[in-house]
Protein backbone atom coordinates (compact mmCIF):
# COMPACT_ATOMS: atom_id res chain seq x y z
CA UNK A 1 0.00 0.00 0.00
CA UNK A 2 1.42 3.40 -0.92
CA UNK A 3 2.44 5.68 1.92
CA UNK A 4 -0.17 8.20 2.99
CA UNK A 5 -3.17 6.09 2.04
CA UNK A 6 -5.64 4.72 4.52
CA UNK A 7 -7.30 1.35 4.48
CA UNK A 8 -10.58 0.84 6.29
CA UNK A 9 -11.14 -2.88 6.34
CA UNK A 10 -14.63 -4.18 6.96
CA UNK A 11 -14.63 -6.23 10.13
CA UNK A 12 -16.98 -8.53 11.96
CA UNK A 13 -16.87 -9.61 15.58
CA UNK A 14 -17.23 -13.36 15.88
CA UNK A 15 -18.41 -15.03 19.07
CA UNK A 16 -16.64 -18.35 19.49
CA UNK A 17 -17.32 -21.12 21.97
CA UNK A 18 -15.33 -24.00 23.40
CA UNK A 19 -17.78 -26.42 24.96
CA UNK A 20 -14.98 -28.69 26.17
CA UNK A 21 -15.52 -31.66 23.86
CA UNK A 22 -12.07 -31.48 22.29
CA UNK A 23 -13.17 -29.69 19.11
CA UNK A 24 -11.55 -26.37 20.01
CA UNK A 25 -13.06 -22.97 19.33
CA UNK A 26 -16.13 -22.93 17.07
CA UNK A 27 -17.88 -19.91 15.56
CA UNK A 28 -21.29 -19.40 17.15
CA UNK A 29 -22.47 -16.09 15.68
CA UNK A 30 -21.09 -12.85 14.24
CA UNK A 31 -22.06 -9.24 14.77
CA UNK A 32 -21.19 -5.92 13.15
CA UNK A 33 -20.17 -4.23 16.43
CA UNK A 34 -18.19 -5.33 19.44
CA UNK A 35 -20.98 -4.10 21.72
CA UNK A 36 -23.51 -6.37 20.00
CA UNK A 37 -21.10 -9.31 20.21
CA UNK A 38 -20.64 -8.69 23.96
CA UNK A 39 -24.42 -8.68 24.44
CA UNK A 40 -24.67 -12.01 22.60
CA UNK A 41 -21.84 -13.43 24.72
CA UNK A 42 -23.69 -12.41 27.89
CA UNK A 43 -26.83 -14.20 26.68
CA UNK A 44 -24.93 -17.35 25.74
CA UNK A 45 -23.16 -17.45 29.12
CA UNK A 46 -26.46 -17.08 30.98
CA UNK A 47 -28.26 -19.76 28.97
CA UNK A 48 -25.69 -22.33 27.88
CA UNK A 49 -22.51 -22.11 29.94
CA UNK A 50 -19.14 -22.97 28.47
CA UNK A 51 -16.21 -20.76 27.52
CA UNK A 52 -16.63 -17.89 25.07
CA UNK A 53 -14.43 -15.33 23.38
CA UNK A 54 -14.86 -12.58 20.80
CA UNK A 55 -12.56 -12.52 17.78
CA UNK A 56 -12.22 -9.53 15.45
CA UNK A 57 -12.08 -10.79 11.87
CA UNK A 58 -11.41 -8.76 8.72
CA UNK A 59 -13.75 -9.54 5.85
CA UNK A 60 -12.37 -10.29 2.40
CA UNK A 61 -13.74 -8.70 -0.75
CA UNK A 62 -15.42 -12.01 -1.66
CA UNK A 63 -17.19 -12.16 1.71
CA UNK A 64 -18.39 -8.58 1.31
CA UNK A 65 -19.86 -9.34 -2.12
CA UNK A 66 -21.50 -12.55 -0.90
CA UNK A 67 -22.87 -11.20 2.40
CA UNK A 68 -23.42 -7.55 1.65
Amino acid sequence: MPAGTSYDAAVEYVLQSDYGYGHGWEDVTSEETRKAAREQMRCYRENEGGSYRIVRRALTADELLTNG
